[in-house]
């Protein structure tokens, strides 16, 4: 089964705030036949992703701002600035974090897609934006988007990103 063209220009997808930042879906894994999604993820000043693994593949591209990876070795911290890439195989482990003081965007590619997967996991426990003026400041201290996150979910707070095996 064959997919139909997508273009996005800066700024268009369908955009959920979750625990670290908003992500903005350039291409769902719905779009593609569940073969990938990729996604343009901007995170506040020290918002980070604790170490996990899951099946897909997961590839990063720093656009701007300044990241700590750790991949396989959680004691072996990899700084990455704009132009960097990063290509994390299925089932290893990693992490990362926005080291840098202003926020930061991340172009990521999963593999595959699928409505079971990581996608379907932020669709869960991220917050639709519907309007650009409701996102919040991302220069600010990632507690602020866990505040208001947790305010527009009435109170609850988003969960960590699920260990799989």
């Amino acid at each position: 089964m064959s997919w139909e063209p997508v273009i996005r220009q800066s700024g268009e997808g369908e955009k959920i705030l979750f625990k670290i930042g908003l992500m903005t879906f350039k291409v769902s894994s719905a779009q593609t036949n569940g073969h990938f999604m990729i996604s343009e993820t901007e995170l506040p000043p020290k918002a980070s992703v604790e170490p996990h693994h899951h099946p897909e593949a997961e590839v990063f591209y720093i656009l701007s701002g300044q990241f700590i990876f750790y991949v396989s070795d959680m004691n072996r911290p990899t700084p990455c600035g704009p132009g960097a890439f990063v290509c994390v195989p299925p089932h290893v482990l990693h992490a990362f974090a926005n080291s840098g003081d202003s926020s930061g965007r991340i172009l990521g590619l999963m593999m595959p897609g699928g409505s079971d997967g990581l996608e379907s996991f932020f669709r869960q426990v991220g917050v639709p934006v519907v309007w650009d003026k409701d996102v919040p400041d991302l220069n600010q201290p990632v507690e602020h988007l866990q505040a208001v996150i947790a305010e527009r979910k009435g109170g609850n707070r988003p969960e960590s990103v699920p260990a799989s095996g």
